[in-house]
């Protein structure tokens, strides 16, 4: 054998040495790329659009009953999370629920069992909203799995009449001036409803927890099971919600297209 072939005989396993080097780098540059792209692309949550746009709504909204049969419910912690989910919906601006409470009290309100339609609307022309979402919880189980169940109502305020006396603090706590609130044009008095009762046990409800927990640290399907066995009560009520205003924006959507084409008829 010559001095070239043992030259060469040595090169080859160098050489072979040097692609498999020069393929890792490849790869690991390939992975680099891969992990730069889908962790820059976060997921958006999903979100909710008003059927109103490009009019602004503003709604209040009422501490929730408790039709349940369990005493122990956090009322108001609970409505806490259905504000939450109805500030979240494009084109809606939420009043405080503060601010609601203060103006039941100042008109007695409430205090004696659940207000029935006119006084609702009476709450809500004293707040210049353009409806008032009300409804119960109906079924409330905080542990494993978890069961939550509610019954939403938008109440529209159908500017028809004012009421006879006006607590100027109360207008002044709302959003927009009263100027504003006449050039809107007024929305028809039929209610919007929507109600369910959502159980972990249920494999639609874990994957529609799926979709909703994306881009919402809190409901992180990362951390457990589609995210719902480190959640509590309160953040699955909120995801139970979004589920059900996504259900009373779509009947609204459907009014608000059958009063659209009842116009332009009566025109």
């Amino acid at each position: 054998m010559n001095t070239s072939s043992l030259q060469i005989g040595r090169l080859i396993p160098s050489f072979r040495q040097f692609m498999r080097i020069k393929s890792l780098v490849r790869l690991l540059i390939g992975f680099g790329v891969v992990f730069a792209v889908t962790g820059c692309a976060k997921p958006k949550p999903v979100s909710l659009t008003s059927p109103w746009m490009p009019r602004q709504q503003v709604w209040a909204i009422a501490p929730l009953a408790n039709e349940s049969g369990v005493s122990h419910v956090d009322r108001l912690a609970i409505t806490d999370g259905l504000v939450l989910e109805a500030a979240s919906i494009r084109g809606v601006d939420v009043l405080p629920l503060n601010r609601t409470l203060e103006t039941m009290l100042s008109l007695n309100i409430g205090l004696d069992g659940i207000p029935n339609e006119e006084e609702y609307r009476e709450l809500c022309q004293v707040l210049n909203a353009d409806a008032i979402l009300v409804g119960t919880i109906i079924a409330y189980d905080p542990y494993q799995p978890l069961r939550f169940g509610s019954s939403l109502q938008l109440i529209r305020n159908d500017g028809a009449t004012a009421p006879s006396q006006i607590d100027p603090r109360a207008l002044s706590m709302s959003l927009g001036g009263a100027s504003e609130t006449l050039m809107r044009a007024p929305l028809e008095t039929r209610p919007i409803q929507s109600s369910g009762i959502f159980d972990t046990e249920n494999h639609d409800v874990l994957a529609r927890m799926a979709a909703y927990s994306n881009g919402r640290s809190t409901h992180d399907p990362a951390r457990g099971d589609f995210g719902l066995y480190h959640l509590d009560m309160d953040d699955y009520a909120e995801f139970v919600f979004h589920q059900l205003l996504e259900r009373l924006l779509r009947e609204a959507s459907y009014a608000e297209s059958a009063d659209s084409a009842y116009f332009a008829n009566a025109s």
